[in-house]
């Protein structure tokens, strides 16, 4: 059996040599260890924002509209989406001071039958306070903020703002901050 002994110069060429090779390898792996991180940071970054880019892209979609210029008349023509209603400008002057995302939900709601009067709105006879609700939460309970000046509220719930699917008009005695789907069920308004 033989023992090898690496010391002086040996030792140190071989430290040298140990570390040449590092580094050749460390460059030759470089550019693979840069992209692996840069995947690897993508792939986080869209788990993460995913739903921002989602909601940003569907607001793309929604507001895209095709303007057309006709040279013989000098006539231009605007083409709106479906899913955008085009809203009348008298309609909106009535609007009292209420959330810009409910104008639409409240423009629904004058075309069922809604009364826009100096002190409020009016609905069925009771003097209402619109809430739109785009889905129903995980937990099946709906937390309502109203002003305490009302008789009932008008809950406009899934589908869209400018259309809901289900419309619930609940009276003050029965209205809590916090309301189940089943305590809210029975206040339903077929239209």
């Amino acid at each position: 059996m033989r023992i090898y002994r690496i010391s002086g110069l040996t030792f140190i060429l071989f430290i040298l040599v140990f570390l040449a090779i590092l580094i050749v390898l460390f460059i030759l792996f470089l550019p693979l260890f840069i992209i692996i991180f840069l995947i690897i940071l993508i792939i986080i970054l869209s788990f993460i924002f995913k739903k921002k880019i989602k909601n940003f892209i569907r607001n793309l979609r929604k507001k895209k509209i095709k303007i057309e210029y006709i040279d013989s008349k000098g006539d231009i023509s605007i083409h709106f989406p479906k899913r955008i209603p085009i809203e009348n400008e008298e309609a909106n002057s009535n609007i009292i001071n209420i959330d810009e995302n409910l104008k639409p939900f409240i423009l629904y709601l004058k075309k069922k039958g809604l009364e826009i009067k100096e002190d409020g709105y009016y609905f069925k006879g009771y003097k209402v306070y619109p809430i739109y609700k785009k889905s129903y939460p995980l937990n099946e309970i709906i937390k309502l903020e109203y002003p305490e000046d009302i008789d009932a509220v008008i809950l406009g719930l899934k589908g869209e703002v400018y259309e809901p699917k289900f419309l619930y008009l609940i009276p003050k005695e029965f209205l809590k901050n916090r309301m189940s789907l089943d305590e809210i069920k029975r206040f339903k308004i077929d239209l």
